[in-house]
C-alpha cells in the first residue's frame, strides 16, 4: 500500500508539473502587449514597456550593448535580431525555459511580514533558495531591514496578478475567492449528497412504484431542462414566495439568507445525480445471489438494503466524493455569475477575456491538483470502506 500511495504521489505531481509546463508555454507565445493594462499600453512609452517586460521577466538587458542598443555608432546587431525588441531598444528576449525555471525558482519565497501580520511591501521578497543559501553562509538577506515584531515567513507564490487585481498576489486572489466558492459548495455537496443517497435508496426500495417513478421524472427534468430555465424558477419562486435576496451579498444583515439560493440551485443537480447512481447501483446489488441467499436466511428487507445492499453500492459513489469535495473550491460557473457570487467559478473565464496570464496559471495550477489529488483520494476511500478491494495486486498494479 505504502509503496503504490508513494507511486500515485509522483505521477500525479509528474502530471502537474507537465500541466503546468504546458500552459506555461502556450501563454508565453502570446504578445507582449497582453501583459499590458489598457492604461499602460496608452501611457507607457516604448522605453517603460520594456522596463516591464524585463521586470517580469520576458526580457533582459543584452549583454552585448548592456542596454544601449548601439555598439559604436551602429544600432546593436543583437537586439535588433531579437523578434520582439524594436531596433536598438538595448533589450532582447528571454528564452521560455529560463522563464520557466524563474518560474519554479520563485514558487516559495520568503517575505516579512509586522507585528499585524500584514507583509511589508517595502522589502523585496527573496526566492527560498537564495535565501536559504545565503543564511548557510552566515547572512541574512533581510539584515538593516527588520524591526521590532517584524517575522520572515515562507509562502506559496504564484507571482502577481496582471489586470484584475493589479499588483495582488495571485495565491491571494485565488484565496479570497475559494474561501466564498468553498463555503457554498460544501453546504450545496453536503445537501445533494445526503438527500441523493437518502431518496436513491427509497428508490430502489419501492421500485417500480411511485415513489421510484417520481424520482426517475425529477432525474429526467432536471438532466433535460436546461440550468438557467431551473435557476430562473427557482429564483423567481424563492424572491417572490419566500422573500429571499435574488442576489449574494456577505455585507447583508443575515448574509446566510443570501446564500439560500445559490445553494438550492448548486445541489438540484448533484441530488439528481446522486438518486440516479444510488438506484442504479443498488438496484445491480439486489440481483445477486448473496442478496437473495440474505432473504432465504430470514433477514428483514430493511437489514438487507442497509447492511449488505447500501455499503456495496456506495463503494463507486464514494471513489469520486473526495474528488467532488475538492472541486468545490472551483465554485460553479453559472450559479456565481446568475447570483453574483464573488467566487472562484467565473475567475477563470474571466482571467481568460482579459488576458491576466498569471492569474490563470495560477487557477489552472489549482484545478489540475484538486482534480488528482481528489481521484487519488477516491481510490484510498474505496479500499476504507470495502477492504476486499486491493489498489495493488501482482506486479503493484492497480
Amino acid at each position: 500500500m505504502i509503496k503504490y500511495i508513494l507511486k500515485r504521489l509522483f505521477q500525479s505531481l509528474i502530471v502537474v508539473l507537465l500541466v503546468v509546463c504546458v500552459v506555461f508555454f502556450l501563454l508565453r507565445m502570446m504578445p507582449s502587449d497582453y501583459f499590458f493594462t489598457e492604461d499602460e499600453l496608452i501611457k507607457f512609452t516604448e522605453a517603460q514597456k520594456y522596463a516591464k517586460l524585463e521586470r517580469l521577466g520576458l526580457m533582459q538587458i543584452c549583454a552585448n550593448c548592456e542596454g544601449k542598443g548601439m555598439v559604436g555608432d551602429e544600432a546593436c546587431p543583437v537586439c535588433r535580431e531579437s523578434p520582439q525588441a524594436a531596433k536598438g531598444t538595448g533589450y532582447v528576449n528571454r528564452s521560455v525555459l529560463a522563464q520557466l525555471g524563474d518560474f519554479f525558482g520563485d514558487m516559495l519565497q520568503m517575505r516579512v511580514f509586522n507585528a499585524k501580520g500584514k507583509e511589508v511591501k517595502t522589502i523585496e521578497p527573496v526566492s527560498l533558495i537564495p535565501y536559504l543559501s545565503q543564511k548557510l553562509n552566515g547572512q541574512d538577506p533581510f539584515e538593516g531591514s527588520m524591526k521590532d515584531g517584524y517575522s520572515v515567513r515562507m509562502m506559496f507564490n504564484l507571482g502577481k496578478s496582471i489586470r484584475l487585481e493589479k499588483n495582488q498576489y495571485v495565491t491571494d486572489v485565488i484565496a479570497a475567492k475559494m474561501s466564498v466558492s468553498l463555503g457554498i459548495g460544501l453546504v450545496s455537496l453536503a445537501i445533494s449528497l445526503v438527500l441523493g443517497v437518502v431518496l436513491g435508496v427509497l428508490q430502489a426500495r419501492y421500485k417500480d412504484k411511485l415513489f421510484d417513478h417520481i424520482g426517475t421524472g425529477y432525474t429526467v427534468v432536471v438532466n433535460a431542462v436546461p440550468r438557467l430555465v431551473i435557476y430562473t424558477i427557482i429564483m423567481i419562486a424563492g424572491a417572490t414566495l419566500l422573500g429571499l435576496p435574488m442576489r449574494y451579498d456577505a455585507t447583508a444583515k443575515d448574509p446566510w439568507l443570501t446564500m439560500v439560493l445559490p445553494v438550492i440551485c448548486l445541489s438540484i443537480g448533484s441530488t439528481a445525480g446522486y438518486m440516479l447512481w444510488t438506484r442504479r447501483y443498488m438496484v445491480d446489488e439486489l440481483n445477486k445471489d448473496y442478496i437473495r441467499l440474505a432473504k432465504l436466511k430470514g433477514l428483514s428487507d430493511r437489514k438487507v438494503m442497509f447492511r449488505h445492499v447500501l455499503k456495496n453500492a456506495f463503494v463507486p459513489l464514494a471513489q469520486y466524493l473526495p474528488y467532488s469535495i475538492l472541486l468545490t473550491v472551483g465554485g460553479s460557473l453559472l450559479v456565481e455569475t446568475f447570483f453574483a457570487v464573488p467566487g472562484m467559478g467565473p475567475e477563470l473565464t474571466t482571467a481568460i477575456s482579459r488576458y491576466d496570464l498569471n492569474l490563470v496559471q495560477g487557477i489552472v495550477l489549482l484545478y489540475a491538483s484538486m482534480g488528482i489529488i481528489g481521484v487519488f483520494l477516491g481510490d484510498l476511500l474505496m479500499t476504507v470502506i470495502d477492504p476486499r478491494i486491493k489498489l495493488t495486486g501482482k506486479g503493484d498494479v492497480r
